[in-house]
């Protein structure tokens, strides 16, 4: 399988300039995108809703019992370790110090949305979490669709523009499909962040392929007031400034720096936090301190791992470790393939693939949230999330999706390894 046309004659390096198309073009690309995308988002719903309803009962409910559950009950059974910290926030504030590694955009939503709708605190977060889910898998399709499509050809025949373009949007259907169906996008459907840093993050990125400069500043401000992690945003975009560097060559001075000054609205949007926490906490930067009293200094990452295996494999410390160790080799395998090879993008993509690079280096250089609790049997936490932004991983996941045999093999073993870690969480026996 080829990744890349061999009869390609010219190639696009660099972002041309901005090309504004009239609303009902924009608009009507983005429906035909949000109908691509449903299927998916709603074949996950529906499956996590029937993991619900079974797992939620046959986990606490005992054998030939005739006791009826409330619809409540059932539903809390999502609240477990972020979800319980997001809903305390949200009803409650920044009650311990040590929550302020949970930043506040998204319980804020929650505390609003709960606030103007009378509805469950909770339900109010997972309805926030997959409209937000729903969102970014369209953005996502859209970003998926562009990298796939960006090659261009002289003289190039309708016929081929059109057998390229379904190649690139059933590449941009897997991707979706295979992050929706990972093990741990269970996230994306609990009332956790993860599911609003991703859509704030591809869409930074999406607008910044666009030229987009102001946009993408503010939705990557938006990532860093959601998750610590939408602050390499800021790197990204700066990235993308020196790729698309040829289109502030003929502009004057003041509108060449203004790309630069909309950079900033990234680390304005932590600064933002930072004041917030100056005031109750004397402490700007709590969410980076650990709280005193506590064991919140994490060993380091190679002593981690020979700790989690000093019992043995058949330990809870080891199959925890195993489990996240196997994403890592995963990102990392699919990220090199993704630089080299047959399967590798183009090469004006490469701020993207920088962009999955240093979420996984971030995962494991703050392997525990800073100022958060270190467990030492379950040693590398931040992977499981980690994995859900790796957002070039699953473009090339997705060309090594078009042999049948791994696409099946994928969607068969990863949606079987969500359904166990829902019903692990449920009898709160998976620390996430």
């Amino acid at each position: 399988m080829q990744s890349q046309d061999t009869t390609v004659t010219t190639r696009v390096e660099t972002a041309a300039s901005p090309t504004w198309q009239p609303w009902s073009t924009t608009l009507q690309s983005w429906r035909m995108s949000a109908l691509a995308v449903l299927p998916t988002f709603l074949g996950t719903r529906l499956l996590l809703l029937l993991l619900t309803y079974f797992g939620g009962i046959l986990f606490t409910v005992n054998n030939n019992s005739t006791f009826a559950l409330s619809f409540n009950s059932v539903l809390y059974n999502w609240y477990h370790w972020d979800a319980l910290r997001n809903v305390t926030i949200a009803t409650q504030g920044y009650i311990d110090p040590a929550y302020s590694t949970l930043f506040p955009l998204y319980p804020t939503l929650i505390h609003l949305g709960s606030a103007l709708t009378h509805i469950d605190p909770l339900l109010t977060g997972m309805l926030i979490t997959n409209i937000a889910f729903f969102a970014a898998l369209v953005v996502l399709y859209r970003l998926v669709f562009t990298v796939n499509s960006a090659t261009t050809v002289e003289n190039e025949e309708a016929e081929a523009r059109e057998e390229r373009s379904g190649l690139a949007a059933r590449r941009a259907r897997r991707s979706i499909l295979y992050l929706a169906a990972f093990p741990t996008a269970l996230f994306f459907f609990a009332a956790y962040n993860t599911a609003l840093v991703l859509l704030f993050s591809l869409l930074c990125l999406y607008l910044l392929r666009n030229g987009r400069w102001w946009l993408a500043g503010c939705c990557g401000a938006l990532a860093a007031l959601t998750d610590i992690t939408g602050i390499l945003l800021f790197v990204i975009f700066l990235c993308e400034l020196f790729r698309q560097r040829a289109l502030f060559q003929q502009r004057g001075p003041i509108l060449r720096w203004l790309p630069v000054i909309a950079s900033l609205c990234i680390p304005f949007g932590l600064a933002i936090y930072a004041l917030a926490l100056a005031k109750p906490f004397h402490d700007p930067l709590l969410f980076l301190h650990p709280q005193e009293g506590s064991n919140t200094v994490p060993p380091g990452t190679q002593q981690s791992i020979q700790q989690a295996f000093s019992g043995g494999l058949l330990t809870y410390g080891a199959t925890h470790i195993l489990f996240e160790l196997l994403i890592v080799i995963g990102l990392l395998t699919l990220l090199a393939l993704g630089w080299f090879g047959k399967l590798r993008l183009d090469r004006a993509q490469w701020p993207l693939q920088l962009y999955g690079l240093l979420v996984v280096i971030w995962s494991l250089v703050s392997a525990h949230q800073p100022g958060s609790l270190a467990d030492p049997l379950d040693p590398l936490p931040a992977v499981q999330y980690a994995a859900l932004l790796c957002i070039p991983a699953f473009v090339v996941l997705a060309r090594l999706g078009e042999r049948p045999w791994l696409h099946n093999s994928y969607v068969i073993g990863a949606i079987a390894f969500q359904a166990f870690l829902v019903f692990q969480m449920f009898s709160g026996h998976w620390a996430m």
